[in-house]
Formats: structure tokens, sequence, C-alpha cells
């Protein structure tokens, strides 16, 4: 995490205790403030490095990555730094002074520590809100799996890599295996990953739109444990993504988004939209393919994904989504695609398209009136 950096950092600037105390008694000056802010930052960049090496996507892959996470950094520690009407900092009052009166004698070198503590702390809990605005969606499933899983008896989670695994055991007495080399022995770690195909086809095939969360997790587990030739656990991640995604391809869904029952005419509606998507998507692909791949504006493989992504932008309107995103749909077939490279990349061909599709789809909606 760089730690050394930031200590030898430190230690050409002492008298980081009386700095500390001066700024949680108001004696500080502009250059002291500025001096604990770059530290402060120092050590949230350092987590979030960490935390990057750990497999998280924090930052884009691009040049300004190294901005972004010092932005990033800086959006995290910035309720530390909130003053009251006396110009103090309360945050940081609440925490240290607690500290000096249980030892009034810290070194740099413990103050440092405690610092360390409290900027990683901040970030963490930042980090996650910030997470948390941007894919509320998101949150609210990763909130349901993880209650489901607390509150089953054969489903677990263990960490590893920074990243969580989900994998289903009904061995009796108890949550958890006794040693981790028991667990080590469960786990077909010597296998391969299913597919993401696979898995997803799996999902859709166990899934029943009236079970729990947990009850659905079970089916997919269970289906996963009889294919032997692959892992029988998955990442805590990939089912949110199968969660997320499972409105695009059951109709069930699609049944209860509308909050009504079906007549039998309704049926026969539904049937007669999905014939006209797929006629649509037949003129899209031809438009793909005349105006992208033969001019090599797009290589084959991304017009793939766009039309597979058409499709679901398609499903969405009649599923009458008003929270679906173009980005959402694109970036369930391009995993690590970023909110920054899809407005630089993709944002101007594919909503040009999905806006070709939807006003297409729509003359046939007319039809049906």
């Amino acid at each position: 995490m760089a730690s050394g950096e930031i200590w030898r950092d430190l230690m050409k600037n002492e008298n980081l205790t009386q700095l500390v105390y001066n700024l949680c008694c108001g004696n500080y000056c502009q250059n002291e403030l500025i001096q604990f802010i770059n530290l402060a930052q120092k050590i949230s960049i350092s987590y979030l490095k960490y935390q990057e090496t750990l497999g998280k996507r924090i930052s884009s892959n691009t040049p300004e990555a190294e901005l972004e996470l010092s932005d990033l950094a800086l959006d995290c520690i910035a309720e530390l730094f909130a003053r009251d009407e006396n110009q103090h900092f309360p945050h940081l009052k609440k925490y240290y002074l607690t500290k000096f009166s249980e030892n009034p004698h810290l070194t740099d070198e413990e103050t440092l520590i405690l610092t360390r503590r409290l900027i990683v702390r901040k970030t963490k809990q930042e980090l996650s809100r910030i997470f948390r605005d941007r894919d509320p969606e998101g949150a609210k499933i990763v909130r349901n799996i993880k209650v489901a899983i607390r509150l089953s008896n054969d489903l677990h989670l263990f960490r590893e890599m920074g990243k969580e695994y989900v994998y289903l055991c009904e061995e009796k007495n108890g949550k958890n295996f006794s040693s981790q080399n028991k667990l080590n022995k469960y786990l077909r770690r010597q296998q391969l990953p299913i597919p993401e195909e696979i898995l997803r086809e799996a999902f859709l095939e166990e899934y029943h739109y009236y079970d729990s969360v947990s009850a659905s997790i079970r089916r997919l587990l269970q289906k996963l444990v009889s294919l032997r030739q692959y892992q029988n656990f998955i990442s805590l991640e990939m089912l949110v993504k199968l969660f997320r995604h499972i409105k695009l391809d059951t109709t069930k869904d699609w049944l209860t988004s509308i909050d009504k029952v079906l007549t039998p005419s309704d049926h026969l509606e539904l049937k007669e939209m999905e014939g006209f998507i797929d006629i649509v998507m037949t003129k899209m692909w031809n438009r793909l393919d005349s105006q992208y791949l033969r001019t090599k504006k797009l290589p084959s493989e991304k017009a793939v994904i766009y039309h597979k992504a058409l499709r679901d932008v398609l499903y969405d309107l009649i599923q009458k989504r008003d929270t679906s995103s173009y980005y959402r749909n694109l970036k369930f077939y391009m995993t690590h695609l970023s909110q920054k490279e899809y407005r630089q990349q993709e944002r101007s061909i594919f909503e040009y398209l999905a806006k070709l599709a939807k006003k297409e789809f729509r003359k046939y909606l007319y039809e049906m009136l």
C-alpha cells in the first residue's frame, strides 16, 4: 500500500503530534492545515490503490486514473475537515482529543498510526456511500443477497483476494466448516469457473419469480454442484449481475412490472411485441453491418455486443422500465466498462442506434393500437 513511502515522507516533517494538537485546538496556520490534508490524502489514495490490487474497480484504465483517485480520496476525507463556527474541526477533535487524554505522551509514530486508522476508516465509509449513490439498485441487490445468506443454514460466503464468493453446503450442525482445510477440500478450486453464458442459462432455467432470494441462489448452486466439471462456487459480484438482469430474460418479471393480471389477449400482445422486437433487431443488424462493419467503424465483436444490448433496450421499453439506462444495458456485456469510458468511447454510436431502434419499434407498436 506504499505505507512505507507515507512513513518516510512524514519523517521528513517531524512534530506530527504537535501539528494534530494545533488543528484540534484551533491554533493552526494555513500551511499546517495543507500539510495535514496532504498526508491524509496520501493515506486515502494508498488505501484506494490497495483495493484496486484486490480486484475492485475504482478508477478507469485511462491516463487520468491517477487524478481520479486523487479526487476521490479528497471526496472521501472531506467531511473530516468540516469546520464549526469557531473554525475548529469537530470530527478531528472528537477523535484525537480522546486519544490524547488516554495517552498525553503520544509519539509522532503513534500519531501516524492513529491517523492512518482514522483516514482508512473514513475512506471505507465514504467509498461505500459513493458507490451506493452511484448504483442504488446494485446496492439493494447486494444487501438482499447478504441478508438471505446470513439467514440461511446452507448458503455461505468466503472471502479471497478481496472478493466474496458464495457456495452451498448442506452439512448438518453449523454454518461453517470446522476448519479451513475442510473448506478447501469441499470447494472445487482445481476446476475451471463456469463460463458466464452457461451460468446465465442455468440461472434462467432454475429461476422462479415467486421464489425468495435464498431459494433462487440455492437452486442455482445446486445446479452448479451437479456440474462437476466446474467450480462449485461463484462470486457475489456475479450473483448481483444475474439478479440485476434477470428481468431481461424472463416473461414473469415483465408480467409483474406492469402490476396487473394478464388476460389471454395480453399474452398474445406480449408475443406480438416480442415478434416485433425480432423484426427490429434484424433491421438493426443490417444497419450495423452496412454502416459500421463494412466501413470498419466497429469491430465485429463490439457490433455483436451492441446488438445484444439494443435488444435489452427494447425489452426495457415494453417492461416500462423508467429507471433503465443505456450505460447499464451495455455494461452487462462489457463488464469492465466505466461511466467515463462509456461517455468517451461508446455513447455517441450506441445511443444513436438505441434511438433508431426505439423509433422503429414504436412504429410497430402503433399498429397494435
